[in-house]
């Protein structure tokens, strides 16, 4: 089995996808022992996704753990009070580093996090038969997505779990478009959507926005507007259900709208509410969401799924309409050291209007007719090559000299967020390409 593997990690369960290229679309994956098949929820048609509960248990006497739904079963008729770790994922987001029992060690619950992750990624990566070298794409939680340090330290906390699972390569894709691409929301560039996640007696409510930022910057790309975290109070005995269920969520949903209207946004002109989370939400939870947005559609059929198959689409390219989340260029040799031309910048959506940049490729020696066109991202990873097993190699019908130009070329992005070339030769203005995909950019 092969396919790229996106992995949500969630309060309660987590969801490892991939992009089946025989159906055209993305499914969870079954990993063996860690995830349990869970009913969709009402409405959803009865469709059943596989899932591995949001679970760590470590041995007593060693440093092995169980995750999922093992160590679900080996809490099963246990008669020693061993902890078991859940709720991880919060701890990750705020920073906290409260320390707890691991068999004989104390680890911090950012460390169990770690550990739990990073299991899940070995085990999927086996299923799947990834190499060491696959990219593996995670959504990033909301929260972390409202500020650049956050997203900064959720993703060191992914490269860390990612080594540990003897793997190389990751990408991020933010949950509100991921969630929204799961559930059937296509996201148009100054679309502003709501994302609600429901799940282990917590409600998270963003509301997010595909358009300029805030500070000028020409740069587009996925804004959240407003954030709000909160616990849900379950019904006492003898309590209106539906009363108590749907004043708790109206009084959340509230403060995450006041939110947006601080900075400025209306209560108007929602292009979707996408709904995630638990499979086994109860009805009152999506009829509460449908009464307080009226006149919204909302996306409610994919809860437990959304996130993890919108990655994997996105991660395949197969969305209409995206952006890309980091810069790429080319490198370039100059006397002394290599220098990189920038030829996508971070937040340009795409399919591009037109060309997004225009290079001039000059010989490196003499007699030169083949030229290998690199692509490599930029900043934090500066230099890592993205197509270096494939590169796109143009070729001259006539050799050249050192340092003379030789291809004069336009790249544009099209609608499945890949770079594509159109090239000619310098000198004869021969087409020597013409919209040919170079990669898939992120």
């Amino acid at each position: 089995m092969a396919g790229r593997l996106a992995i949500d990690f969630g309060h309660t369960y987590t969801v490892a996808a991939y992009w089946r290229q025989a159906t055209r679309q993305a499914e969870t994956l079954y990993v063996p022992a860690i995830t349990r098949p869970v009913r969709a929820g009402p409405g959803s048609g009865g469709t059943t996704v596989y899932a591995a509960p949001s679970l760590i248990l470590y041995d007593q006497a060693s440093e092995a753990c169980w995750i999922g739904q093992e160590a679900a079963e080996k809490l099963r008729g246990a008669v020693d009070a061993r902890p078991v770790y859940s709720q991880l994922k919060l701890d990750v987001i705020t920073g906290k580093r409260i320390f707890g029992p691991a068999g004989s060690r104390w680890l911090c619950c950012q460390d169990m996090a770690r550990d739990y992750l990073a299991a899940v990624i070995c085990r999927a990566g086996q299923v799947l038969g990834l190499s060491s070298e696959a990219v593996i794409t995670f959504t990033v939680p909301a929260e972390a997505c409202q500020a650049e340090t956050g997203w900064q330290r959720y993703g060191h906390w992914l490269k860390g779990a990612v080594k540990q699972a003897g793997f190389t390569r990751l990408e991020m894709v933010e949950h509100p478009w991921a969630a929204a691409w799961g559930a059937g929301l296509y996201v148009k560039p100054g679309d502003r959507f709501i994302v609600i996640d429901l799940e282990a007696e917590l409600a998270e409510v963003a509301v997010a926005q595909a358009g300029q930022e805030a500070d000028g910057n020409k740069e587009r790309r996925l804004r959240v507007l407003s954030h709000v975290r909160d616990w849900l109070i379950e019904p006492e005995p003898g309590q209106d259900q539906e009363l108590v269920i749907h004043t708790q969520l109206e009084h959340i949903l509230r403060q995450a709208l006041r939110q947006t209207a601080g900075r400025g946004y209306d209560g108007d002109g929602y292009a979707g509410v996408v709904l995630t989370g638990s499979g086994g939400l109860p009805a009152l939870y999506k009829q509460a969401v449908h009464t307080f947005f009226a006149g919204i559609p909302v996306y409610d059929q994919c809860l437990l799924s959304a996130a993890a198959c919108g990655a994997a689409s996105l991660a395949a390219g197969i969305d209409a309409c995206g952006y890309i989340r980091y810069n790429y260029g080319v490198r370039y040799w100059e006397p002394g050291q290599y220098r990189y031309q920038p030829v996508a910048a971070r937040g340009t959506f795409y399919p591009s209007a037109g060309p997004v940049a225009e290079l001039v490729i000059k010989a490196s020696y003499d007699g030169q007719q083949e030229y290998a066109l690199f692509i490599y991202r930029l900043g934090v990873e500066a230099g890592y090559c993205i197509n270096g097993e494939n590169p796109l190699i143009l070729r001259t019908d006539q050799p050249a000299l050192s340092g003379q130009p030789v291809i004069r070329a336009t790249l544009s992005i099209d609608g499945a967020g890949q770079l594509s070339v159109t090239a000619c030769d310098a000198g004869s203005g021969q087409i020597i390409a013409a919209a040919v995909p170079v990669v898939k950019l992120m």
